[in-house]
């Protein structure tokens, strides 16, 4: 399983700015994410940390395709583009 670091966190505006680092068979890899308060909101009623559910979007992602396919820069809510079940499913990867 992959280790995923979150490096930084800055508040801004309506969202959240992540920096995560994401190690995966021998590989780094760095990302940005953002996490807007509506999907905070949607995702986890401000029930655990905004940095946790980063992380469960991570753990996510990498459950349904490699970490070298993941964009260096993203939007959380890009996710159910590509996958729709994220929303049904983010909590099962809370911790």
């Amino acid at each position: 399983m992959a280790d995923i670091e979150i490096v930084t966190e800055t508040e801004q505006a309506n969202n959240w700015l992540f920096e995560v680092r994401v190690f995966d068979g021998g590989r780094t890899h760095d990302y940005k994410a953002t996490l807007s308060w509506a999907d905070y909101d949607l995702w986890c009623r401000g029930r655990i940390a905004p940095q946790m559910v980063v992380r469960a979007a991570f753990l996510f992602l990498l459950d349904h395709e490699p970490a070298a396919a993941i964009l260096s820069s993203f939007d959380c809510s890009i996710i159910r583009r590509y996958f729709p079940q994220v929303d049904q499913t983010i909590g099962q990867y809370f911790e």
